[in-house]
């Protein structure tokens, strides 16, 4: 980020944190005030309908009930009414959005990317620059890159819901709030695929312990497998995620940075060299590349757990199951 952005992308995040300390349980669930942040541009809403109703009021005597005018004007009313119940559902959800981006944040992984933190904790965080509300109650939020010294350009959002500066910037109530799948994402800690590799390396140690030839393919087919089933954003997240849950077994793409055989940096469907660093993890539409990668991973680790082939006679079979941890944590241990 450059120098501009980067100072606003610490006041944002800052600024959301301090802010989200605020909202504890019962103001997220049990409070029904509006947060002080919209009240503003709710009041004006809410004044301008009432302003347009009375004067729909004002002149419907004029017209017979059975004109195309007085129908007209019932049908304005109608409109202006639906107006206020989407404001009110719109507010609802933006005031559960703040309770749940909160919640979302105590799992947040390495893995998400700067972009969506800066413009949910601008959002959800009380940090954005504009706010506008469009005729039919729906809020969009204006957050832009850089600090925002002039007031004519929020002023012009508020009003109109268009960036003055661009088309960026520019994001809906209703494109948010989704932090998992939505077009933002907060990337959690994986559990699903965690569980899954600590279950492998269980039955790779019984394996071994029997005498049991270590299955490759078995290996890498069911981590792939659950790996898909998890979906682009749970792939990414087990990239950054310490598989072995220890707090000390390092991250597929830290291991990624420091170095590992060079058949990993090659991606495995074109031939072709990844980029340097772990970014390009991040994209979800390097996910299916990543996930290929991370099975080659995990089956490489339980093949190093496995090692050798031995009879039931030779294997350390009062070896305890927490030795694999140990062995783990040996292995990639920072």
């Amino acid at each position: 980020m450059a120098n501009k952005t980067s100072d606003k992308y610490a006041r944002v995040t800052g600024g959301s944190l301090r802010y989200l300390n605020g909202w504890d349980e019962k103001t997220m669930t049990n409070n029904p005030k509006i947060p002080e942040n919209i009240q503003p541009y709710i009041t004006h809403f809410v004044k301008d309908i009432r302003r347009q109703w009375d004067e729909l009021t004002d002149i419907e005597p004029q017209f017979d009930k059975s004109s195309d005018e007085h129908i007209a004007i019932q049908q304005k009313q109608e409109k202006l009414g639906k107006a206020l119940i989407t404001l009110d559902k719109q507010t609802k959800a933006y005031k559960t959005g703040i309770g749940s981006f909160k919640g979302t944040l105590q799992g947040m992984s390495p893995a998400t990317q700067e972009a969506s933190l800066f413009v949910n904790s601008a959002i959800y965080g009380n940090q954005w620059d504009s706010l506008h509300i469009n005729e039919s109650g729906k809020m969009s939020f204006l957050v832009a890159g850089e600090e925002l010294d002039n007031d004519e350009i929020k002023q012009y959002f508020t009003e109109t819901g268009e960036n003055a500066l661009g088309s960026e910037g520019v994001f809906r109530l209703d494109d948010m709030g989704d932090f998992v799948n939505g077009s933002m994402p907060i990337i959690q800690d994986p559990a699903i695929p965690k569980v899954h590799v600590m279950k492998l390396a269980e039955k790779t140690y019984v394996d071994r312990d029997s005498g049991k030839p270590f299955d490759e393919q078995r290996a890498y087919n069911s981590t792939l497998t659950k790996l898909t089933e998890t979906g682009a954003n749970g792939i990414i997240g087990t990239a950054f995620a310490d598989l072995a849950g220890d707090s000390q077994t390092k991250s597929f793409a830290e291991m990624y940075e420091e170095g590992l055989q060079e058949d990993y940096y090659v991606n495995p469907e074109t031939g072709e060299f990844l980029p340097e660093g772990t970014t390009w993890m991040k994209d979800p539409d390097n996910s299916k590349v990543l996930s290929q990668l991370l099975s080659k991973y995990v089956t490489n680790v339980m093949r190093d757990i496995h090692g050798p082939t031995e009879s039931p006679n030779e294997a350390l079979s009062d070896q305890a199951q927490n030795d694999l941890a140990d062995e783990l944590i040996k292995k990639y241990s920072k």
